[in-house]
């Protein structure tokens, strides 16, 4: 009996990943090899007379596999870095080359001469900079097959330094301008402090001086006051490599429009068209031209005075174009907005979708319709497709008329449809907008109680003042967020009208003057809570046809204490009259008894009845 195993571990066909045969003649064949397979296999014979023992050894060929890969590493500036990447193969004659980024390190000119590839695959970075911070990446290689690779990344902390300090910073006069930094650290910078003529700069002392952020400073207008030498030190957590080289603030007058573009031009598409741009200033400045959003791929040219010149105008070339004028001292732009006509209208945009249970509201703005009327038609479909939906079988629906939206019932509960709107004239169909896709609710339950609550507002009252009408009421009992204002409604006819929509909400009354005379008005107010307006409160009605006159006072009017005491005394007075006329009544009333009692019997009073005795 013969038997072959790896490493002490039985063969069992169909356990392990290869398909393993064998033979009876004790041969062992191994189909469909793999790096796992390789090993030590020990072949054991057996028979009445013993047994026989053989071993050998399988090696695997083909390319390098990486079992210790390198990992992500942070180190401060001017230490040694050290990444490891270790493999195996069959053959074992590895190289292990290392790249930064897409570069060997030994082509990058500052790093080749402080690395270090140790035969095991080891990168060894000598005194490390801020500029070897990114992604090294090592590939192991036997000269078979493809070879793998395994990155890892450099982070290199450093205190705040200045990269680039410009020795002259040019700022425009009497615009705003800035002075800046050019401040680089790892961490990120925490302070910038400036000086100015060799002075530290307190920034508070000028006027229209602020220190943004990243330690730039602004100046609201520029005057000579600015003029100077400065000089910047960042500082982050680990401190700071100095102070930046003197710059030195020069003012120059900033670029002008000498000639601006039209507010919009019209052109068949097809045709030439030139829009002029021309600026000037000290240095003179460059024109440029750019498209507002999509840019256009069409061919278009700046002319050497700064216009652009359309050859054969193309449906991309419609919308809106800038010149923009710079120098060293600023930049300045003007805009012109450029129609296209005679094309298939443009792609509608911002696509909305409001779902309910059966049905969706798509609303969409319509794009530029190439200068001919468009209509719209709305597409749809469920986003997994049925069985008998093809990949491009959307259903689709016309728009009447001219609007931009449109209604689309049928729709199935709780699923996930897609929605895009197409526009058409009578020269062709324009651009699907974008695909927008929702999902319908599902069927309800129970009721929901409502998600916003407000009532209208209560017991509203009118009453008629010398001044006019006094309208009063009591705020909303339920309402689920803050009242934002009130609104107070009338009529005098059919048509209510608004009297005040601005009431804030702490006041619940309101004065209504200079009524119509001899007229009927209907008064009701109305609740606003953030975009929603509540049903109206109830409604008062008041005529206008006698409402007191004004008392006749003195031009400096009655001293509001000598007011008081004629009220006062007049409910005096009323009082005492109320209190004699009941006192009156009381002592009649008390005559009138006594008499009775003297003509009246005597009353027998017992436990079960009442009875009268005669005399």
């Amino acid at each position: 009996m013969i038997s072959s195993t790896p490493e002490g571990e039985g063969l069992v066909s169909g356990t392990r990943s290869p398909v393993v045969n064998q033979v009876s003649d004790g041969s062992l064949t191994v189909l469909s090899i793999s790096r796992e397979d390789r090993g030590a296999y020990t072949c054991r014979a057996y028979s009445i007379q013993g047994e026989a023992v053989h071993t050998t050894r399988l090696l695997v060929q083909g390319p390098p596999f990486i079992v210790s890969p390198p990992e992500n590493i942070t180190v401060n500036i001017s230490q040694d870095a050290l990444f490891t990447c270790q493999a195996e193969a069959y053959p074992g004659n590895l190289t292990y080359t290392w790249f930064w980024e897409e570069n060997n390190v030994f082509f990058k000119n500052d790093l080749k001469l402080r690395v270090r590839i140790l035969i095991d695959g080891t990168l060894i970075i000598f005194r490390v900079k801020p500029e070897d911070a990114g992604k090294y990446t090592c590939i192991p290689s036997n000269s078979l097959g493809h070879s793998p690779s395994a990155s890892a990344h450099l982070t290199i902390e450093y205190p705040a330094r200045v990269v680039n300090m410009p020795p002259v910073i040019y700022v425009p006069i009497a615009m705003p301008g800035f002075i800046r930094c050019p401040a680089d650290a790892n961490p990120p910078v925490t302070s910038v402090k400036w000086n100015k003529d060799g002075r530290p700069l307190r920034i508070e002392k000028y006027r229209g001086w602020s220190q943004l952020a990243d330690g730039t400073i602004r100046v609201e207008e520029v005057t000579e006051e600015s003029l100077g030498t400065y000089t910047c030190v960042p500082y982050n957590s680990l401190g700071t490599m100095g102070q930046s080289p003197p710059a030195r603030l020069v003012l120059k007058d900033p670029p002008y429009f000498t000639v601006l573009p039209g507010w919009e031009y019209r052109q068949e598409s097809g045709r030439e068209l030139v829009i002029p741009c021309a600026s000037a200033g000290d240095p003179f400045p460059a024109i440029a031209w750019r498209k507002v959003g999509k840019p256009s791929r069409s061919k278009h040219n700046v002319l050497p005075s700064g216009s652009l010149q359309f050859k054969s105008l193309s449906k991309e070339d419609h919308g809106e174009w800038e010149c923009v004028a710079t120098n060293v001292v600023t930049s300045i732009t003007a805009s012109t907005h450029l129609l296209v006509i005679g094309t298939s209208p443009h792609a509608p945009a911002n696509v909305r979708v409001t779902a309910s249970t059966n049905s969706a509201n798509v609303s969409w703005d319509p794009g530029y319709d190439g200068g001919f009327e468009q209509t719209f038609s709305v597409w749809y479909g469920p986003v997994v497709k049925r069985a008998q939906f093809g990949p491009h079988d959307w259903l689709s629906l016309p728009v009447p008329g001219s609007m931009s939206w449109l209604l689309v019932e049928g729709l199935e509960p709780e699923t996930a449809y897609q929605f895009s709107v197409l526009a058409q004239n009578k020269l062709g169909t324009g651009p699907f907008s974008e695909v927008v896709t929702v999902n319908t609710r599902v069927f309800p339950i129970t009721t929901p109680e409502p998600l916003v609550l407000l009532s209208p507002p209560r017991c509203l009252t009118a009453n008629r003042t010398q001044q006019g009408v006094l309208l009063t009421w009591l705020p909303p009992a339920n309402h689920s967020s803050p009242i934002a204002r009130f609104i107070m409604e009338f009529r005098l006819g059919e048509r209510w009208d608004i009297l005040d929509d601005a009431i804030p909400a702490g006041e619940t009354e309101l004065l209504a003057r200079d009524l119509v005379q001899d007229s009927w008005y209907e008064f009701r107010v109305l609740a606003v809570m953030d975009d929603l307006i509540s049903e109206p409160s109830n409604i008062v009605a008041v005529s206008s046809t006698d409402l007191f006159p004004p008392l006749e006072v003195p031009e400096e009017g009655l001293a509001r204490p000598v007011v008081a005491g004629i009220v006062a005394t007049i409910c005096f007075l009323a009082s005492a009259i109320l209190f004699s006329t009941l006192a009156a009544c009381f002592v009649n009333k008390q005559r009138r008894r006594k008499l009775k009692r003297k003509r009246d019997p005597p009353l027998s009073i017992t436990h079960c009845r009442k009875s009268v005795e005669t005399p």
